[in-house]
């Protein structure tokens, strides 16, 4: 069978010496493996678009269980992403993310559409790694069918405090007034990283990283979003664990 795809590199394995084997998000098939056959070698005509990060076009064929490519080309490097260990890092825990959560064979176009406006966002650097990472966990997870309940209190129905709870383990939220129930775990949220959960949450794609936060309100959305990430996959990846000795 015949497929052209477009898709971001997520993942490149060596195969013997001169091969590689490439872990794609595409548009209409998720994740797929595809077998590039040469294109180590920088005179290989897909060596460009094989490498991670890339987002480009790929023409396959289906042989067994995974694919092998035959034409590629590329369309967005992220260079940027290369200058810098923490965004480079961050970008690596992304794409090990979108590997946990994405089904194989079934259309992704909206985790494609998030991943390359997060790449984006990392390689310009024109957000905050933290922000970055955040707002895209909170949205992979809500559109994988994890989305949390941010609307209001679960117990009195409040919007807005000055203080709010996020429980990870249950996706909620409770005012300062009613607290948390003993035994869980909840991560304090002020004004602003409420505001930015929401906002990671519902608003629109094209808006999802059009926001900024202070200081102390971008750690309390990270710390949500990332607990929120661990709590649903059960484990913590190992791309993540890196990222954490880089900070």
């Amino acid at each position: 069978m015949n497929l052209t795809v477009s898709g971001i590199v997520l993942k490149v394995s060596q195969s013997g010496d001169s091969d590689r084997f490439c872990t794609i998000l595409t548009d209409s098939h998720g994740v797929i493996s595809a077998f590039a056959k040469g294109a180590k070698s920088m005179k290989n005509k897909n060596s460009t678009a094989t490498a991670q990060f890339v987002y480009g076009h790929f023409e396959l064929y289906r042989r067994r269980d995974y694919y092998i490519m035959d034409e590629s080309q590329y369309e967005e490097l992220y260079t940027g992403l290369r200058e810098d260990i923490l965004r480079l890092s961050a970008a690596q825990y992304l794409c090990q993310l979108t590997m946990e959560l994405v089904p194989e064979e079934q259309p992704a176009a909206g985790f494609l559409q998030l991943m390359r406006a997060a790449l984006w966002y990392l390689s310009e650097n024109s957000r905050p790694m933290q922000l970055v990472k955040a707002a895209a966990e909170m949205r992979m997870l809500s559109i994988s069918g994890y989305m949390p309940d941010l609307v209001m209190c679960r117990e009195c129905g409040a919007y807005e405090h000055d203080l709010m709870y996020f429980i990870p383990a249950t996706g909620q939220i409770t005012c300062d007034k009613c607290g948390v129930k003993g035994g869980e775990y909840a991560i304090k949220l002020g004004r602003g990283a409420m505001t930015a959960m929401r906002h990671s949450v519902y608003a629109d794609l094209k808006k999802l990283f059009a926001f900024s936060l202070q200081d102390e309100s971008l750690k309390q959305f990270s710390d949500a979003a990332e607990a929120f990430a661990i709590s649903k996959l059960e484990k913590s990846l190992t791309t993540l664990e890196f990222l954490h000795t880089m900070m």
